[in-house]
């Protein structure tokens, strides 16, 4: 129900639809209005007007400004949507006349003093659908006035004063004018301006318009929108998840085990040298060295030697005769001598790339939207749920019983603890509890604050840079959403038989699996492409990414110009090609043929380490699968092996090599060593690196 206020500011937008035509003349005259008497407020169209433009819209802003402030009315915004985003500035709008502007403020009001009205659907107990918030709605009227404003520069070509004089209201303008301004719209059409549409040809925008918007707005003939190649902007490469993914877990492994922490993850423990095998020359450094490092950034940034000692242990060479610090420049020099430090920059490149790296698979392996992982705060996101380690994000909207895994909370795979604990470590000398936060050191007077999605991309830019050098960096073209739909795309590419760094996306399967059979989220344990579908939500991005996913499985197993090893491997890069050539010489090209086999779906018996020609395999003792060694082409007549498999073979080679000299291992040394140099030879015929 409304009451007080906003029940007086609804009556005020209903008399705006039914004495229009008195007012309209008014408005568009835009005489000087002066406050009316109390008897005449009930009657008088200028006290209407005048009570309309005085009314309170925000706790900033009155009906008449022309931009409407909504930052003080949203209670603790994230980080991603403060300031501007909560802004809605009407007079960048100059096409759109008068009058129109005024229906289209007093529709904004409407709508968000009573969002239920214009919901469709509303079900019991979805609270979260009966509410809109203030930036949506920004969005969604921001969308529609650049459509309108448009469609008025259009009919101006008719001459100005013809158009004052003759679209007075919304509801002059005729179905053919927004078709014609549709045809030549070359801004974005999205589920904004639809949603605006919606209001505007909704039967309750009646009481504010007088009389209804008749136009079927879903039928309106927009240009064709140009279809960008998402996949390099929607998702990161698979060579570039990969190369990710290895260098940050080798990254938190390498500074834990430096500082002599223990670490949780046991598989990528013994994945270590694996992981380890290419990573760049870098600052090396131990539990002492690191103290020190803390004691000197507090230092810089002037805290006091009492605030210090609580994080450091400070050596007596540091004090001077009053046991006190010492200057902080006197100290650095000592420091230097005592490990043999050329520059401080130097260590200062190794912590920020280490808190990067954290951060990346934190992000990266949880799927979190930019919103939510900018609320992310280290001291206090890790928390038990029955009896499973669960990542939580700063609530700011909802309660705290209303969150959902993947969507306010997310289980934390051993990596993502290890992670958290390598950021925990490095936030003290930061002394910035934010997981998201620039890696300089907040003054003592300054308030640690998280990133907006723009400070994220930078962050992780910056971390990019660092590994692949600022050429390759800038062709990522990375963005705040990325990682979240790079895990859903590759949890795909593992349900269709096509996984990196597997033994990862096994722990997220595997831990989600487990925490939700508690029915934290579904009765039943959920697969590779099931919790994709939970982490991205929106359908028509789900349908998009799984279909790159298909295309990447077809171009995997049927592309003319793929490395095929296996006995089968020559006859069948011959069937592909001569399937190719027909439709090549009929028109098509090599990507729309794949993107046509992948929506129609092929029939490819996949086994992870390749693919089979078969069929359903009975029982074999001499088919070669040992263990998770399977379609192996040296001895195997069905198998067909891609680069695409490329790293379940790796795989193989790291997870024997590990064994080796693992004690209770000693009498399968040669069984383990056979398994070792088969793959070893796979990868040879795919032309991939030997792992040394």
């Amino acid at each position: 129900m409304i009451v007080g206020k906003q029940e007086q500011s609804i009556k005020l937008l209903h008399q705006l639809g039914k004495n229009k035509a008195t007012l309209i003349p008014l408005i568009i005259s835009e005489k000087n209005i002066e406050q009316p008497q109390a008897s005449e407020q009930a009657v008088s169209p200028s006290a209407l007007i005048a009570n309309l433009m005085r009314l309170k819209v925000t706790k900033l802003s009155r009906f008449e400004d022309a931009v409407w402030d909504f930052n003080k009315d949203v209670l603790n915004p994230p980080r991603s949507v403060v300031g501007a985003k909560l802004k809605i500035n009407f007079s960048k709008y100059s096409n759109i006349p008068p009058y129109i502007l005024v229906e289209i403020k007093c529709l904004l009001h409407y709508v968000l003093a009573t969002p239920a009205s214009f919901k469709k659907n509303i079900k019991r107990n979805k609270t979260k659908r009966s509410s809109l918030k203030p930036n949506s709605a920004i969005s969604q009227f921001e969308g529609g006035l650049r459509y309108l404003d448009f469609l008025f520069e259009q009919l101006n070509e008719q001459g100005v004063d013809y158009v004052l004089d003759r679209y007075e209201s919304i509801t002059d303008v005729l179905d053919v004018d927004f078709r014609e301004a549709a045809t030549k719209f070359q801004y974005k059409v999205d589920n904004q301006l639809r949603q605006f549409l919606n209001y505007l040809s909704h039967p309750l925008a009646t009481r504010i318009l007088g009389e209804q918007v008749k136009v079927d707005f879903s039928t309106l003939p927009w240009p064709i929108q140009e279809v960008k190649k998402r996949k390099d902007s929607l998702i990161l490469e698979n060579d570039v998840f990969e190369r990710n993914a290895i260098h940050s877990t080798q990254k938190v492994l390498g500074f834990l085990m430096s500082v002599e922490e223990e670490i949780n993850d046991k598989v990528a423990l013994s994945h270590y040298d694996f992981l380890s095998r290419n990573a760049k020359s870098h600052f090396i450094f131990n539990k002492d060295i690191f103290n020190d490092y803390i004691l000197i950034r507090l230092l810089t940034k002037g805290y006091s030697d009492e605030y210090i000692s609580r994080f450091c242990d400070i050596p007596r060479d540091y004090l001077n005769n009053y046991g006190k610090l010492k200057f902080n420049e006197e100290i650095r020099k000592i420091a230097k001598r005592k490990y043999g430090i050329k520059h401080f920059d130097d260590l200062r490149k190794e912590v920020n790339e280490v808190y990067y790296a954290s951060a990346y698979i934190i992000y990266q392996f949880t799927g979190m939207r930019p919103s939510e992982a900018a609320e992310i705060k280290i001291s206090s996101c890790l928390n038990e749920e029955n009896g499973f380690d669960v990542i939580c994000s700063s609530v700011k909207k909802g309660k705290l019983d209303n969150l959902k895994l993947f969507d306010d909370k997310w289980v934390a795979i051993p990596i993502m603890k290890d992670a958290l604990k390598a950021a925990q470590l490095i936030s003290v000398l930061k002394n910035n509890d934010y997981l998201l936060s620039n890696v300089d050191t907040v003054s003592q007077e300054t308030e640690g604050k998280s990133m907006t999605p723009g400070g994220i991309a930078h962050f992780f830019n910056n971390y990019f840079t660092s590994i692949y050098g600022k050429q390759k960096a800038q062709q990522i073209n990375f963005n705040a959403y990325m990682l979240r739909h790079t895990l859903t795309y590759q949890l795909y590419r593992a349900e269709l038989g096509l996984p990196f760094i597997s033994f990862q996306l096994k722990h997220v399967v595997d831990h989600v699996g487990r925490y939700t059979s508690f029915g934290a989220a579904s009765d039943t344990t959920l697969g590779y492409g099931e919790i994709a579908e939970r982490i991205t939500q929106d359908k028509a991005q789900t349908l998009e990414i799984r279909h790159l996913a298909e295309i990447d499985r077809v171009k995997s197993v049927m592309d003319p110009d793929g490395n095929y090893a296996g006995p089968r491997g020559k006859e069948h890069k011959e069937r592909v090609t001569n399937v190719f050539q027909g439709y090549l010489a009929a028109g098509y090209t090599k990507d729309e043929i794949i993107d046509e086999m992948a929506k129609q779906g092929l029939a490819v018996i996949s086994v992870g380490s390749g693919f089979c020609y078969g069929g359903v395999e009975d029982f074999d003792e001499s088919l070669p699968c040992i263990g998770s060694l399977r379609c192996n082409p040296i001895r195997c007549s069905n198998a067909v092996v891609t680069k695409a498999n490329a790293p379940k073979w790796r795989e193989v080679v790291v997870t024997n090599r590990a064994l080796l000299n693992k004690e209770g291992y000693e009498d399968r040394r040669e069984q383990l060593l056979s398994v070792i140099r088969e793959a070893e030879e796979v990868l040879k015929l795919l032309g991939e690196e030997i792992i040394s």
